[in-house]
């Protein structure tokens, strides 16, 4: 895990005059969990989407590991994420998909391991691995 940190973030979609992100700062420190909540249309999705690099930024800055990322393509972000209408892949099992992103990556196979049990502990499904 390393830092991210958003320094005054802003999005504004093409053809819009508002801006959907608007001077967003955030601190997330290493090993921390945050959770995006709030209604819908406030900007959530869209702000995890500018981190993945799914969505240009407009202003500001996203800094991982203290290097700027607004120019970075996304598989080189080494980003995961769970949309709201996500999708598993059938055929593979709960820990297949949970590792998949990291088999992808050639992750060596005893940290994948931890890394799975590591976030299914913390989500409460253990048993399902």
């Amino acid at each position: 895990m390393v830092e991210v940190d958003l320094n005054h973030i802003y999005k504004k979609y093409e053809g819009n005059d508002k801006y959907s992100v608007n001077d967003f700062d955030l601190h997330i420190k290493d090993k921390e969990f945050i959770v995006f909540v709030g209604p819908s249309g406030c900007g959530k999705s869209t702000t995890l989407r500018m981190v993945a690099g799914l969505e240009d930024i407009s202003k500001g800055t996203l800094e991982i590991d203290h290097k700027v990322m607004n120019d970075v393509a996304p598989k080189d972000r080494h980003i995961a994420m769970v949309f709201q209408n996500y999708a598993l892949y059938p055929h593979m099992t709960i820990y297949d998909n949970m590792a998949f992103g990291l088999k992808l990556r050639h992750t060596p196979k005893d940290v994948i391991d931890k890394k799975v049990k590591d976030a299914a502990k913390m989500l409460g499904l253990e048993e399902y691995l």
